[in-house]
């Protein structure tokens, strides 16, 4: 199984407990996916545009780190590809690019999110959020809450009431000794002409299962949970908060509205699975001089590593991440059914319509990550055995055409909780 993820974030990183907002809601009916899943519910892929590759000698169809795909009018394909924009048409081929590193005023330093409403293109990047016009001509850059706000902005999306982000506030380290609290993420809607922040509309932590030892130090506990959220065209926020194939949607004002909730087989966590995350947490110690040392500093082998491992869940979490369509179709990539698989494989991912009805199962390739879906197309990146990537558009085939419509010129948009 591939951990080497779970290992780097369990060797640095501080955490707390969870927070979010809790209230009453509907709750829909439980629908239940029997494993596995019947034939007519199986979708596959078919490939049919990878742009990346080097054309003609042009370097603009090179890609370097892709963190940001969507889809604008007409087909257009924009990518944010460190600290660019790149764009392509619907058939792959070059047609402009904006952006480089700097400070200035359309420059990037530092790059986390893309969203597109109708004419504008919204980039995050660090504690400014940049607004331009399809053509790459800069309309507004804005502080994140203001210059001294403290607030750096992650993903970014559009909906119907406007722009939504997910924020969190800086802390700094004045002296030596135990990280401060890792500081919650949270959703706001954000005003592109001042960067002025609304209320919160649901307040998370990334990684919630912390424990903290008696020497200070903070460790996640084995098969730990990893939220991300999701934000529909009407402005409800999708947050999966639990170990279970639950999402619970707030609407724009911050309260519980519903929960979509299904029921699947839990998968136990074993002492084989413990184990072998066991050996590859103090294999990681030994990889070079750095992460010795590194390993020496924390009492990684002696303290962590225990702690990690008796502090484990008795099952794995369901949910890895979810993206929301527009009209509130979820595609939930199923982490407790990539646990008991072979690192190389396909992971499962669940597509899920808003009332909770299963639509079906799609296996999507190790190596890519999907980043939007437009009717029967997923678009996301690609990264190859030599680190290389590209963007990858797919054709979704078992689809009933009753649940092919409601996707129709919507795109899926992932956060950034992986």
């Amino acid at each position: 199984m591939k951990r080497s993820v779970l290992i780097a974030v369990l060797l640095g990183a501080a955490c707390t407990g969870a927070g979010t907002s809790d209230g009453a809601g509907d709750e829909f009916a439980p629908n239940r996916i029997e494993e596995p899943v019947s034939p007519e519910k199986r979708l596959s892929l078919v490939e049919e545009l990878r742009i990346g590759r080097l054309a003609d000698g042009n370097e603009a169809y090179l890609l370097d780190l892709i963190k940001g795909i969507e889809i604008g009018p007409g087909g257009d394909i924009y990518v944010l590809d460190a600290d660019e924009v790149k764009v392509f048409s619907p058939a792959g081929e070059f047609l402009r690019s904006w952006g480089r590193r700097g400070e200035g005023p359309g420059d990037f330093d530092g790059t986390l999110g893309l969203a597109l409403a109708r004419d504008t293109i919204a980039v995050t990047d660090g504690e400014r959020v940049q607004f331009f016009d399809l053509g790459g001509r800069l309309l507004s850059s804005v502080w994140t809450g203001g210059p001294t706000s403290g607030y750096s902005a992650f993903s970014i999306g559009s909906t119907d009431l406007g722009w939504v982000v997910e924020v969190y506030r800086r802390t700094v380290r004045l002296e030596p000794g135990p990280a401060p609290p890792t500081p919650p993420k949270e959703i706001r809607y954000l005003d592109p002409g001042t960067g002025g922040l609304g209320e919160p509309i649901a307040t998370y932590l990334t990684y919630p299962d912390g424990v903290q030892l008696a020497s200070g130090q903070s460790v996640r506990r084995a098969f730990y949970r990893t939220i991300s959220h999701g934000v529909d065209r009407k402005g409800d926020v999708y947050l999966p908060l639990g170990l279970d194939h639950e999402v619970s949607v707030y609407g724009a004002d911050g309260v519980l509205s519903r929960v979509v909730r299904m029921e699947v087989e839990p998968v136990p966590v074993t002492d084989a699975m413990l184990e072998e995350l066991r050996r590859e947490m103090v294999a990681r110690c030994q990889r070079n001089a750095m992460w010795r040392r590194r390993c020496e500093r924390q009492k990684y082998v002696e303290e962590i590593v225990p702690a990690t491992i008796a502090h484990a869940h008795e099952r794995v979490p369901v949910i890895g991440h979810i993206l929301v369509a527009p009209d509130g179709h979820l595609l939930i990539s199923r982490r407790d059914l990539s646990e008991t698989r072979a690192s190389g494989d396909p992971r499962p991912y669940d597509l899920v319509s808003p009332q909770g009805r299963f639509v079906g199962r799609i296996e999507i390739p190790v190596n890519f990550r999907p980043w939007s879906v437009r009717g029967r197309n997923i678009l996301g990146s690609w990264t190859d055995e030599f680190g290389v990537m590209y963007v990858v558009k797919y054709r979704v085939e078992g689809l009933e055409d009753s649940y092919i419509l409601p996707l129709q010129g919507s795109a899926l948009r992932r956060s950034s909780g992986e």
